[in-house]
């Protein structure tokens, strides 16, 4: 099994060496700090309409700022602000052989993907985060998120809602059944995601378990397998925790199954982009509101506002089925919207063995070597006089005066243990 902690930087560097453009890559690990550039405004081209809005990406906080201890504990591998600005990487920019590499460490530490997707953006690369635009069009996402309202609790300030009973009926006025569409979906996502050992025992539908999330039947070891698309919202001026896109090791092994790849397919606007002004002396500046987010990886610091029918792609579990925490996110909806997105998550069945316990120093044994059979007295009087020296300076206790009552009570004990 691969390590999980093997970090991508080399990777991340020839990812950006071959278009000349580019800044070395930013590779964070333990406390080290990545470049000091600023981030700015991102223009991402739509590809079905230059006058659509721009989906925009910075770091949030930017680069400059102290890391939390969370962020100083994990091995990031992030890119550099000015290319963020110019909304993410295009892998097809890159040479073929370094795109091979790129999609060789996926599919070994998480899944394998198809980079040849039109509009496809890299934003981060370990751990990985994907923008595919217009993976649904408008007038699909409007009418996905009309109905966006009520539902149970997903997470604080975040619902979701039970589709299950809607499945039968138009997604929207001249549109096919939610059903339909919701399935052609999933195949949109299995596309991008290469879920080349996908389980094919039946069509995706008949497998949703009722009432949102799980299955009917179990899915095989290994086997792909795809939950019933999620539909889930915030009210205005909210923010959410972190969104439950893995489960834990403990229950994921009940359900015998992990989600390892998350396809979330925003159906809103991005809030507005906002200038702050900023002045220190006479010297005055600008700088982006990097509040003014939809989504937030707070641990890589990643803050985006995609526009209306883009999929933001993410791996929320290694390939030991582990929980990735370096992917959590959690949602915010500006003060006067809401903001509605659609998950679409793809899980591997994890057979009979489930998901290893990790190893920790706890399971470490120590085993005594040495006993009164094999350890001669004189070997312990030396272990015990080379002791007394240590803790008296390298002097005897003669020369000391003798030991004090304290170090005199630990000899005695070590003599009584036999060392």
């Amino acid at each position: 099994m691969p390590s999980r902690t093997t970090p991508l930087c080399a990777m991340h560097a020839a990812l950006l060496r071959p278009a000349g453009c580019f800044a070395p890559a930013v590779c964070v690990s333990g406390a080290a700090r990545p470049s000091g550039c600023r981030a700015a405004r991102v223009h991402t081209r739509a590809a079905s309409s230059n006058d659509a809005p721009p989906s925009r990406v910075w770091h949030c906080p930017p680069p400059e700022k102290a890391r939390t201890a969370s962020q100083a504990a994990s091995v990031l591998s992030k890119l550099p602000p000015h290319v963020l600005q110019r909304g993410g990487l295009d892998p097809s920019t890159q040479s073929a052989t370094n795109q091979q590499a790129y999609l060789g460490s996926l599919a070994d530490r998480f899944l394998p993907v198809d980079l040849s997707v039109k509009g496809l953006r890299v934003l981060n690369v370990d751990p990985p985060v994907f923008a595919i635009p217009n993976f649904v069009s408008f007038d699909e996402a409007d009418a996905l998120a009309a109905l966006a309202k009520g539902g149970t609790k997903l997470v604080r300030n975040a619902k979701v809602v039970d589709l299950a009973k809607q499945l039968s009926a138009p997604m929207g006025e001249n549109m096919p059944a939610l059903a339909q569409r919701l399935g052609e979906l999933v195949e949109d996502a299995k596309r991008f995601v290469r879920c080349d050992g996908a389980w094919l025992e039946g069509s995706d539908l008949t497998r949703w378990a009722p009432g949102g999330g799980g299955f009917t039947t179990v899915p095989p070891g290994d086997a792909f397998a795809f939950e019933m698309p999620s539909l889930c919202h915030v009210n205005k001026g909210k923010t959410t925790d972190d969104l439950p896109d893995a489960f834990s090791r403990e229950d994921a092994n009940e359900r015998k199954y992990q989600r390892r790849a998350q396809i979330r397919v925003f159906l809103t606007d991005a809030p507005a982009d906002e200038v702050l002004e900023k002045t220190q002396g006479d010297v005055s500046s600008t700088e982006i509101d990097r509040e003014k987010y939809s989504a937030k990886f707070s641990i890589c610091d990643l803050a985006i506002a995609p526009r209306k029918g883009t999929a933001i792609v993410t791996f929320p579990a290694f390939a030991d089925g582990m929980p990735d925490e370096r992917a959590r996110v959690s949602m915010r909806a500006s003060s006067g919207k809401s903001v509605a997105w659609l998950d679409l998550p793809i899980a591997v069945g994890l057979g009979h063995e489930g998901i290893k316990k990790p190893v920790t120093m706890a399971d470490v044994t120590v085993t005594k070597v040495g006993t009164e059979t094999n350890v001669g007295d004189k070997a312990r009087d030396r272990n015990r006089q080379e002791w007394r020296a240590n803790v008296t300076g390298g002097e005897t206790a003669a020369a000391t005066g003798g030991l004090n009552d304290e170090l005199k009570k630990k000899l005695e004990a070590l003599k009584e243990s036999g060392l």
